[in-house]
């Protein structure tokens, strides 16, 4: 958590922390357990004191010896001896958390508190860290938990939690308005109630923030996704900041206290790194839509203000007044994207849509998750249509939102229609040019037309736009273009989608770099069995191996897949097949030219009369793509209704 105004460096005078209904005075350096003095080492207590500035943290064993014992070379035992000595007097093991092959944390709520000068009297401030994240722990579907009361077993420390709270909210903070509006990343929330069944909330609260934002005039935001890896009770802003070219961010914890909800919201100046502004309020637990409700309304009110935001739009998303369906679709945003746990989300979203037809946003996500589903779960032309009938029904629902035309705008272009999709694209743009992924959607387009200098040119605007890119398939633009090093950029550095696997694959072997290749496993997407044997003809597989997994290698619902399929086989040497794919790529409107061209995987194929003959057929779609009669759309009757001009009706 960033410096409030009244703490922006490391407090010089000594500091009262609570825990655990413990108390460690700096000033005497006196441990109180249960209101009773103890007697202990110095060093077990500075290791204590080290861990308790730290709270939040997992603190590494190594750092833990330079602090605690200084320019003194000591064994690992000496640190777990301090340790066992303070888990004694502190008469609880879980307070000072072993976290395995790594170091030690502390585990429970922590409450700083300042003396306001030399006396020995202490004036509360913000909890250092309530509760610690756990690392990598494994996700867990989150239980039905609103609607029933939860109790915490330890008193003492709803206590001191209550009490936190309420000094957050009583501070006195005058609002640092900004001059000028401000660029926003909302950051994940924390949860800092140590039930994980509440954690779905660390992503569906900056969701809620955002949604309310997303009517905002004259304010830029950043995606949610750009801003989900600064997490944690320790970010820095200040690096926040540069990286994601913001000046503002929108951060916060939360936790329930027998039948409450008790919500802290915060605004942090990035390039002082220090609160300007902070609100929390309490709703009943099993009254969600109360918590919108609050949301919105400091969201248009003292945040806004804090913002620098003008005003507000009049197309803010449909809103549900069912609670069910309300708590469903936020349980949905925290599920991941990912081709295995889409279906978990999908449930959600069906239940929260059959409870409430008439909520947008579920639509929304609902469609997205479809589409998901189809081109990377396995679910083909079933899910792709259920995606399409989602998008229908937002529309209907939210006839001013140029999110669900846009999404309609990528489907109709993986299915050919090419023309038609490059013309509602430029209209998106021209309706909102500040929107990167409408940028997004023109890139997309323009690449499957064969117009690759133009869809690069989208793509680094969408960069602009967003700082940090969510669309992932800028990278294929690059790929296409023979621009490795920048396609990279688009991929995740840990590869942690499968997408992610395939893509950085397709690039190390185009730069002939098989060894860094073959250490990625073949991604696990279904029906696109073409990986493996690339990855085997990579290795050196013998013949027989290549032509039976060449054998297995399927067509795909969209052609770009079948071109990337067609570069695959084409490399594995298996030119009739390579052939018979670049073909169907070609007829579905995949216009590659000039992009097999600019690829190796065809090389083998340059000298071969029928890729010749495939050449000249990408070479004509491109053509027909770029020609001016396909414009004739934009030179259309003014008086052309608004749902014709954009869903391309004929």
């Amino acid at each position: 958590m960033a410096s409030s105004p009244d703490f922006g460096t490391p407090n010089p005078q000594k500091i009262l922390w609570r825990f655990a209904e413990c108390e460690f005075d700096e000033l005497r350096f006196q441990l109180t357990v249960h209101g009773q003095p103890v007697e202990l080492e110095r060093k077990p207590l500075e290791l204590l004191r080290y861990l308790l500035a730290h709270s939040g943290e997992v603190v590494r064993k190594e750092e833990l010896l330079d602090a605690v014992w200084p320019g003194v070379i000591v064994v690992d035992a000496s640190l777990a001896t301090a340790v066992s000595k303070l888990r004694k007097v502190l008469g609880d093991q879980e307070i000072v958390q072993t976290v395995p092959r790594v170091g030690y944390r502390i585990a429970v709520p922590v409450l700083r508190l300042f003396p306001p000068n030399s006396s020995t009297e202490f004036v509360a401030d913000v909890p250092v860290a309530l509760a610690p994240d756990t690392p990598a722990a494994p996700p867990q579907r989150p239980p039905a938990l609103f609607g029933r009361r939860l109790l915490w077993a330890g008193g003492a420390i709803a206590a001191i939690l209550l009490i936190s709270i309420g000094l957050i909210g009583s501070r006195s903070r005058k609002p640092a308005t900004s001059p000028q509006p401000a660029s926003v990343a909302i950051l994940p929330f924390q949860n800092v109630s140590g039930n994980q069944s509440l954690d779905y909330l660390r992503s569906a609260l900056p969701d809620e923030i955002a949604q309310t934002f997303a009517s905002a005039k004259s304010l830029n935001m950043r995606p949610l996704a750009a801003s989900a890896r600064f997490t944690g009770p320790a970010v820095d802003f200040k690096r926040l900041g540069r990286d994601l070219d913001v000046n503002r961010a929108i951060t916060g914890h939360y936790l329930i206290m027998g039948d409450r909800l008790h919500v802290t919201m915060e605004a942090v100046d990035t390039d002082q790194n220090r609160i300007v502004w902070q609100d929390n309020f309490e709703v009943p637990s099993n009254n969600l839509l109360a918590m919108q409700e609050q949301i919105a309304t400091i969201s248009h009110g003292k945040l806004a203000e804090i913002l620098g935001v003008p005003g507000f739009s009049s197309d803010a998303s449909p809103r549900t007044s069912n609670e069910a369906a309300y708590e469903l679709y936020l349980k949905s945003l925290a599920v991941k994207w990912d081709n295995q746990t889409d279906r978990q989300a999908i449930e959600f979203l069906r239940q929260a849509v059959l409870l409430d037809p008439n909520y947008a946003p579920a639509w929304e996500m609902l469609a997205l998750r479809y589409y998901g589903a189809s081109r990377f779960g396995g679910g083909g032309p079933e899910m792709m249509a259920l995606s399409d009938a989602a998008l229908d029904k937002e529309l209907a629902l939210n006839p001013d939102s140029l999110d669900p035309i846009a999404e309609m705008t990528i489907h109709r272009t993986e299915r050919g229609d090419i023309v038609k999709a490059h013309q509602i694209a430029l209209e998106l743009v021209r309706r909102k040019p500040d929107d990167p992924n409408l940028h997004h959607v023109l890139s997309y387009v323009l690449r499957y037309g064969g117009s690759l200098d133009e869809a690069g040119r989208e793509c680094e605007i969408t960069v602009l736009l967003a700082t940090k890119v969510v669309w992932g398939s800028c990278s294929t633009t690059f790929r296409e273009l023979g621009n490795y090093d920048r396609a990279r950029f688009f991929v995740r550095k840990d590869l942690s989608s499968e997408w992610s696997k395939s893509a950085a694959i397709e690039l190390l072997l185009r730069q002939g770099n098989k060894p860094e290749a073959l250490r990625i496993p073949a991604p696990q997407i279904p029906h696109w069995d073409s990986y493996k044997m690339l990855l085997a003809c990579a290795r050196g597989a013998p013949p027989e191996e290549i032509k039976a997994l060449s054998a297995k290698v399927e067509v795909d619902d969209d052609p770009e897949i079948n071109y990337l399929f067609a570069g695959h086989l084409a490399y594995c040497g298996q030119t009739e097949a390579a052939l018979r794919m670049l073909k169907i790529a070609i007829d579905r409107h995949y216009c590659s030219f000039p992009t097999v061209d600019k690829d190796p995987f065809f090389d083998r194929l340059r000298n071969n009369p029928q890729f010749q003959k495939l050449r000249s057929a990408a070479m004509a779609c491109h053509a027909d793509f770029v020609n001016p009669r396909g414009q004739e759309f934009m030179a259309s009757d003014s008086h052309t209704s608004k749902e014709t001009r954009l869903n391309g009706s004929d």
